[in-house]
């Protein structure tokens, strides 16, 4: 470490179990006047004179920076090594996951694993809402959806209705007729059924689900 911000924690802790800098010194091998400096913060501490007042103590390492309110340093360490590995993706707004609602932009950045960003760079993320998909994907998760991946039968989309209306559903079409099928532990969603020239007008592909993943802290 280039600098000390453990010195007042090793100072209560001493003070703590009745101890003196005398004791302490005898425990960890450092001069009285060592100790003095390192309490008052005048003298840098590196990892091995941190191992050896917290073994002196009897606590971990990461107890003496939890002290000082550093809660994980080796955690913020591990936070900041994966976060090299994520980038971020658009959140475009909201889709429904039952019956087709308005698409609207919420202006938003979200983090994703960068091979996900690597694997789909044109794609963008969309919010879920309604339990019409939750076998597949849970109210509240994040769709990521590719307007650049081809939607065959049988695979989940995104699909235009009206023109302005969206929704997440398998997609069929077949023949003279386009089939939405929802997947969900609710009986009360039907597949949607779209038949005339003119529905079937109205309907057009906004991407192909790709990749979906649940908020940080989202209840189940």
């Amino acid at each position: 470490m280039g600098k000390n911000i453990l010195g007042s924690a090793i100072k209560e802790l001493r003070l703590g179990k009745k101890m003196t800098q005398k004791e302490l010194s005898k425990l960890t091998g450092y001069s009285q006047n060592t100790i003095s400096n390192h309490e008052n913060m005048n003298r840098s501490l590196d990892e091995l004179d941190i191992k050896r007042y917290a073994d002196a103590f009897g606590v971990t390492p990461q107890y003496l920076f939890e002290m000082v309110g550093i809660k994980s340093r080796d955690n913020e360490q591990i936070r900041n090594k994966k976060a090299s590995h994520r980038t971020f993706k658009p959140l475009m707004g909201i889709v429904a996951a039952g019956v087709p609602l308005e698409m609207f932009e919420v202006p938003e950045m979200v983090q994703v694993p960068e091979d996900v960003d690597v694997a789909f760079p044109d794609a963008y993320l969309l919010i879920v809402r309604g339990d019409s998909m939750n076998k597949i994907i849970v109210d509240g998760s994040y769709a990521l959806i590719d307007p650049c991946e081809e939607l065959n039968n049988g695979e989940i989309g995104v699909v235009r209705v009206n023109g302005t209306e969206a929704t997440l559903k398998r997609f069929y079409k077949m023949g003279d007729y386009i089939m939405l099928q929802p997947e969900s532990t609710n009986p009360e969603h039907k597949s949607q059924m779209y038949t005339s020239k003119e529905e079937i007008d109205s309907i057009s592909i906004l991407g192909k689900l790709v990749w979906a993943m649940t908020p940080i802290g989202m209840k189940f």
